[in-house]
């Protein structure tokens, strides 16, 4: 884990980089959607994702104090964001290191210090959500290596009418 990653409270001026790390490292995941989904019903459900998601990370970005950046020496390599949704529960929503980030606990870091600031907001339990499918095994490994153990599968079906 790199000493030299600092987690603040994203600033205005960091809202470009984050929807650039976003897009980047949901890139894989659409592709596997693609691959699982076929080319029709992806392009249904997801006719331009990447404006979805953008849309996504400027919305949570409206406030600041409930999105966390990782700053490696002036570089904003990662974020979180996070709420809470229930009295006593807080949730990690969109998060995500640049791929050329990865692999060096910055992720770990991160959720560390969203769970802290909703620790003292008086959360008593966190939930994220993620995929089973193959592309989002290593959010899955970093969820369980942040200390996430109750897990409740859910499954989404398709049907063509």
């Amino acid at each position: 884990m790199p000493d030299a990653v600092t987690v603040r409270q994203m600033q205005p001026e960091d809202v470009e980089r984050l929807v650039e790390i976003a897009i980047a490292a949901w890139e894989p995941i659409f592709l596997g959607f693609r691959e699982q989904m076929g080319d029709e019903l992806f392009l249904v459900m997801h006719p331009d994702w990447r404006a979805d998601k953008e849309c996504q990370i400027r919305g949570a970005c409206t406030d600041p104090e409930r999105v966390l950046v990782a700053d490696l020496e002036g570089i904003v390599a990662g974020f979180v964001t996070f709420d809470c949704v229930k009295p006593s529960v807080g949730a990690l929503s969109n998060n995500a290191v640049h791929p050329d980030y990865q692999g060096r606990g910055i992720a770990g870091r991160l959720y560390e210090a969203a769970f802290e600031y909703m620790r003292q907001a008086g959360i008593r339990y966190v939930r994220v959500d993620t995929g089973a499918d193959p592309a989002h095994a290593p959010a899955r490994r970093a969820y369980e290596k942040a200390g996430f153990t109750i897990a409740v599968p859910t499954v989404t079906y398709y049907r063509r009418l």
